[in-house]
């Protein structure tokens, strides 16, 4: 079987869940966390430091590729794994979220969005069809359906049509993929939930789609401006209505706190640039806490970003006060080994949540988690 996903014996019906995701490119312990090659590339960090680290799967975003190389430029790279040059499972996003994110841009209709192509100019009809047509073209794993996600907090008049969109576009791309032979096909299609934070269109929302029957499904429409316990209440409420024995996949959340609050909660998978991106911005992520590294106090710091750590960039000695003076002159160096360091933090995170929830001590590391990381109020 190309596609498989089997929970310890030990989960409890509720709570967090020890598994293993089967692909065709290999397996994923779960909970995971997927770094973001967006276009195929990851900022700040080199594919040969992924293995290494922890990584098992990756994420890139359908129609970012379909702007640029193109589709027809991947197949001749040898497809999404060609072009990555990674080995192991990948998913693609159908990028939902960035073409609503560009609301100045896209032009929404009931069968799909149009939206500025900004490298050619001229406009790009992303139905779900052609969402479906160009992520089969790219082989990754794992495709997602095109779904509407409202791209902030949005009031409920906005977000039940979305939701009544997303299941019409989420039946009409099952019916392609079933077309094309399902999961046997070599690529599992994953459908969104949608629902903003109100727990009845998220039930709605759910249900429609488990009775669909997706080979797994994901999380959407959070970490989009709610509060912290808001956008916990949002994915509560959708895991209560998905099947056990199915993957979840909350996109776009990587946090500490977030993710730790949110395995907590049954979800499996995850995603997000927040890792790299804060590195590139001089942030570290630490067993302490956050260390602002363009802070002047770190100017003479001879230490690595954290004594200890076993990361390429802190076993490379290089020392806070240089890196700060690196993000000052603008090398690109410094950027680089602060986003190694913290995606390794993340993917270290992960390995220490499974460890957690097999050894039975999962409540005593979100409570240490939860204490240096406090979750945001707004």
């Amino acid at each position: 079987m190309s596609f498989q996903f089997e929970l310890a014996d030990s989960c409890a019906p509720k709570g967090p869940r020890l598994g293993r995701f089967q692909t065709p490119h290999g397996a994923v312990q779960t909970p995971a966390f997927m770094p973001v090659a967006t276009r195929g590339m990851m900022r700040g960090v080199s594919h040969d430091r992924l293995r290494p680290m922890g990584t098992e799967m990756i994420l890139s975003n359908a129609f970012h590729l379909f702007v640029r190389p193109g589709v027809e430029s991947v197949q001749k790279l040898g497809g999404i794994h060609g072009m990555t040059a990674w080995d192991g499972p990948i998913l693609t996003d159908s990028g939902g979220f960035q073409v609503f994110s560009m609301s100045d841009i896209c032009k929404l209709h009931e069968d799909g969005v149009k939206v500025e192509n900004p490298i050619r100019g001229g406009w790009i009809d992303w139905t779900p069809k052609m969402a479906f047509e160009v992520q089969a073209s790219l082989r990754p794993d794992v495709s997602m359906v095109l779904d509407h996600c409202p791209a902030k907090p949005s009031e409920r008049n906005e977000v039940a049509p979305a939701v009544e969109r997303t299941l019409r576009w989420a039946k009409e791309q099952r019916d392609l993929h079933n077309a094309r032979g399902g999961a046997d096909s070599g690529q599992a299609l994953f459908g969104i939930v949608q629902g903003g934070i109100f727990d009845d269109l998220r039930s709605e929302c759910a249900t429609g789609l488990r009775e669909m029957d997706f080979d797994g499904y994901a999380i959407g429409g959070v970490s989009v401006g709610e509060a912290h316990a808001e956008m916990m209440t949002a994915v509560e409420a959708s895991a209560a209505h998905l099947p056990e024995n199915k993957v979840r996949y909350l996109m776009g959340v990587g946090t500490p706190i977030d993710l730790v609050e949110s395995v907590a909660r049954g979800v499996d998978l995850f995603d997000c640039v927040f890792p790299t991106r804060t590195g590139r911005f001089g942030t570290a992520l630490t067993h302490n806490g956050r260390l602002h590294l363009l802070n002047a106090g770190f100017r003479e710091d001879t230490n690595p970003i954290e004594p200890g750590c076993a990361c390429p960039s802190c076993l490379s000695k290089v020392p806070r006060g240089a890196i700060r003076a690196g993000f000052q002159s603008k090398e690109i160096n410094s950027s680089m080994l602060v986003a190694v360091h913290n995606l390794f933090f993340i993917l270290q995170l992960m390995q220490r949540i499974r460890a957690s929830i097999a050894e039975g001590s999962f409540e005593e590391l979100r409570a240490d988690i939860a204490r240096v990381y406090r979750p945001r109020s707004t």
